[in-house]
């Protein structure tokens, strides 16, 4: 008689069990080790009923579901034969919903220091809330957030949001033929309050579309000539004028976004596609108008299981942005410049970034990454310059720009295009539900100038 190896023999039970479980019906679901998290919304996040057929990807699909909602440490997805069919069987290990969070970031330009008290999984539902608030020298704030990721269950969701800013923005020149020194000739003081609310459905879970209105009052306290740049003297020869004026911005936002991005625990793998639009009317509450439209694409792809590429791309324009609404681009968003080192209401920008692990201690996981930032920013429209031109025609919202020597309308490929490049670490809790803690290098390139980038916490 032919000897069959004992390991062939059990490989073929167990592919023929799992191809018979593929076709047979869940008549039960069973979840373990839920103490915060309602069952049924573990069951929810999972897409799993009873009823439902057991095909090739479920149990897969379920993993990656209760992976992406960010709750769970760890989970565990299987099936065992039940009845007349098969049970799935969830096991979970939650993350801690809730946790004061202290926060500190630096980029050149802008420090600032505050805290965010988040919670998780409010009512053991997934409901979201947070209270947050920071000190900066340039950009202090406080925020609330209520966010409902499933009304009564369904794939509908809603957040409302209210916010308070005090910011301090520069203007630099975008003219670099005069040998200006890296310091902007104007600084202003805006504070802005205000809230929005933001209703959606997440169709099939992957495509959400929402709406929204926000509204909010900014008040432009005050515009000074920076006295460390003694261009600006010149600049404002005659004094200085007012960067914007008061105003109230009601708008409404229509966003739509193909979102096929999952994460386990560090590393981040699929792709997202967003569309965004903005538009602000007196019908909607606003004394000014104006439309912004932008698109973003992320595609994360996993390596060797642990390593990790990503890859950002985005675009943004508009027409009669408010002050306070422009594009910018330096600091976190553009490493190894200073903060809103470039502005314009057109905005082009990639990012690529490689991550590897370095080691880990207990929950703790140290990453390493290099990376690559990339912008083009300019202002596509500007007001036609007075007779004399000394400076731009201040424009109907109370819009007063740079004069015509230190800012130019229009495209320059050598002058409007800026690059970066600099490595960082990465520092991950896998078992509680924090921010990154993580540290950037970068190098203006071609500015020989290399400005470090700390965010600890959100």
């Amino acid at each position: 008689m032919r000897r069959f190896p004992l390991g062939l023999l059990v490989f073929g039970l167990v592919c023929s069990s799992t191809a018979l479980a593929q076709e047979e019906m869940i008549t039960d679901v069973r979840v373990l080790n839920a103490v915060r998290t309602d069952e049924e919304t573990v069951r929810s996040i999972a897409g799993i009923s009873i009823g439902d057929a057991l095909r090739p990807d479920t149990l897969d699909v379920a993993r990656e579901r209760l992976h992406s909602a960010g709750l769970f440490a760890d989970v565990n997805v299987y099936w065992e034969p039940y009845r007349d069919g098969v049970r799935v069987v969830i096991a979970i290990r939650e993350k801690f919903p809730w946790a004061p969070v202290p926060t500190f970031s630096y980029s050149p330009g802008n420090i600032s220091a505050g805290g965010v008290l988040a919670h998780g999984n409010l009512f053991g539902r997934g409901k979201r809330g947070l209270l947050g608030g920071r000190i900066s020298n340039v950009d202090s704030g406080f925020l609330v957030v209520y966010d409902d990721p499933a009304f009564w269950g369904s794939w509908g969701f809603f957040t409302v949001k209210g916010k308070f800013q005090s910011q301090i923005i520069p203007e630099y020149s975008n003219v670099y033929d005069l040998d200006l020194p890296l310091a902007p000739l104007r600084k202003t003081r805006l504070r802005s309050y205000g809230f929005d609310v933001k209703v959606g459905i997440a169709w099939f879970r992957k495509v959400r579309t929402s709406f929204g209105w926000n509204i909010d009052q900014n008040e432009v306290r005050w515009s000074s000539a920076n006295e460390d740049n003694p261009f600006a003297v010149a600049a404002f020869a005659n004094g200085t004028p007012l960067a914007a004026t008061n105003a109230r911005r009601g708008n409404i936002t229509g966003n739509l976004t193909f979102d096929f991005r999952a994460r386990q625990h560090a590393v981040m793998f699929g792709n997202a596609l967003g569309f965004n639009l903005e538009y602000a009317a007196p019908r909607w509450g606003s004394e000014l108008w104006y439309w912004k439209a932008s698109a973003e694409y992320e595609h994360g792809i996993r390596l060797w299981k642990r390593h990790n590429l990503i890859l950002r791309a985005g675009a943004i324009t508009g027409e009669n942005l408010p002050f306070w609404s422009e594009n910018s681009a330096g600091g976190t968003n553009l490493r190894g410049y200073l903060y809103r080192q470039f502005q314009g209401d057109t905005h082009l920008r990639t990012q690529v970034e490689y991550h590897f692990p370095l080691f880990s201690i207990w929950s703790l996981d140290v990453r390493g990454l290099i990376f690559n930032d990339a912008a083009a920013i300019w202002f596509r429209k500007l007001p036609e310059p007075t007779l004399d031109g000394s400076a731009y025609v201040t424009r109907g919202d109370g819009r007063q720009f740079l004069p015509p020597a230190y800012l130019r309308q229009g495209f320059l490929r050598h002058e409007d295009i800026h690059t970066s490049a600099g490595a960082g670490l990465r520092f991950y809790l896998r078992s509680v539900a924090v921010p990154l803690v993580g540290v950037d290098v970068g190098n203006g390139i071609g500015t020989r100038d290399v400005r470090v980038v700390l965010v600890v916490g959100a």
